[in-house]
């Protein structure tokens, strides 16, 4: 198995370039700012949820609203990163993410509608700034030879920080708040946003019109990537939100032991990470036929959660979740990364298409997850997962014509 930094040599020279850009992007993005997702990703849907009363409707509506709006302001957001530069715009984002998190600091059950007015500003401007320059930016800096050992690699970063990360933050909440936790989280995102300074620029320019990138959006020729990241943003909202809290009312609020878990979950399966991508990369061809089998494990996955009542139980579902889903989300994250590569100039285009995709799948997986709430407990939400997880296939549509 590689080191990581062998990978990162690797693709710090190639092309006779002294400097692609890849490892100023990897320690701003996965290092820094991996640090400060990994402390509070599983914790602020917990935190919205108990600010907002715990009903889960009220915080599963307002994140489909997060989605609708980055939807809709995500092109005329493009022309103005066109002003700014594509990899400078990445400080921007920077700059949103720690005002979001300076927000949350103030935000408690008594001014939590008031508070949601700039907090939705910095989500959704953080968003506009950060997703599409960053992987356009990750496109233009790896190559496809090796792009879904890179992507594995990213992976591994990220469950890396997830060691760590989880109940680290269920211990400062437990002993010092979710003000201390946030308050960490905006010194590290500073960092982060600083380190964004020596991210080299790159010649982007987004050129679509608002309707010509609709048009684009529903032709025939873009429907299987659309509806692949409709789909996988459908399954990752139930990932990072609806499973969170699901968690918290199975281990009765327990917030530490929220964080044990999912630490131990996540550092058994790093090393499997870095071989997929490995494996990946040397049988070209075989990203389909992965991600095909993953995907319907990883469905069955879902399917287990539903059932899940003690820590132990929450602990053998959870890893082997976590197993499958590398052998889905590496080669799905490869196989788009590739696309994006072959459109040329056009690479920040499609990169909308995905990310309008992805969150339209966000925004409509959301309400009808609130709305099921209602009537169901939200463990059964998991099976519309768990349908979303089979329809990420539908990528190869467009991959094939």
């Amino acid at each position: 198995m590689e080191t990581f930094a062998r990978i990162l040599q690797r693709n710090t020279i190639r092309r006779g370039k002294k400097n692609s850009g890849f490892v100023q992007l990897f320690i701003s993005k996965r290092l820094i700012q991996g640090a400060a997702a990994a402390l509070v990703a599983i914790f602020v849907p917990i935190f919205l949820y108990q600010t907002a009363r715990e009903q889960f409707y009220i915080v599963g509506l307002y994140y489909a609203l997060l989605s609708f709006l980055y939807v809709v302001l995500l092109v005329p957001g493009m022309h103005l990163t066109n002003l700014i530069g594509f990899s400078r715009a990445l400080i921007i984002g920077g700059v949103f993410s720690v005002l979001q998190y300076a927000v949350m600091y103030f935000m408690n059950a008594d001014n939590l509608y008031t508070l949601l007015i700039p907090f939705t500003i910095a989500v959704v401007g953080f968003r506009i700034f950060h997703w599409v320059p960053y992987h356009v930016d990750f496109t233009l800096f790896t190559d496809k030879g090796e792009r879904a050992r890179v992507v594995s690699l990213s992976f591994a970063t990220i469950a890396f920080m997830g060691v760590i990360g989880p109940i680290l933050a269920g211990f400062i909440i437990k002993h010092a708040g979710y003000e201390a936790l946030f308050l960490v989280t905006v010194v590290l995102l500073a960092a982060a946003t600083v380190s964004y300074t020596l991210v080299p620029s790159t010649d982007v320019h987004f050129d679509w019109t608002y309707l010509h990138t609709l048009k684009e959006l529903f032709s025939q020729d873009r429907r299987g990537v659309v509806m692949g990241e409709f789909a996988n943003g459908a399954e990752v909202a139930i990932t990072l939100i609806v499973w969170p809290i699901f968690l918290f009312e199975v281990l009765a609020g327990d917030v530490f032991s929220i964080g044990a878990v999912s630490t131990v979950v996540v550092a058994l399966t790093i090393v499997i990470q870095l071989l997929v991508g490995r494996y990946l990369d040397k049988r070209k061809g075989n990203n389909e036929k992965t991600l095909r089998v993953g995907s319907t494990l990883y469905a069955v996955g879902w399917i287990f959660k539903i059932f899940v009542l003690s820590t132990a139980q929450i602990f053998f579902v959870g890893l082997y979740h976590n197993i499958v889903k590398i052998f889905t989300k590496t080669p799905f994250s490869a196989i788009l990364y590739d696309m994006s590569a072959e459109q040329g100039k056009y690479v920040d285009e499609f990169t909308v298409l995905r990310e309008m995709s992805g969150h339209s799948g966000r925004a409509v997986g959301l309400v009808v997850v609130s709305g099921l709430s209602l009537v169901v407990p939200i463990g059964w939400t998991f099976i519309l997962a768990a349908v979303a997880s089979l329809a990420l296939n539908m990528v190869y549509r467009y991959q094939r014509s």
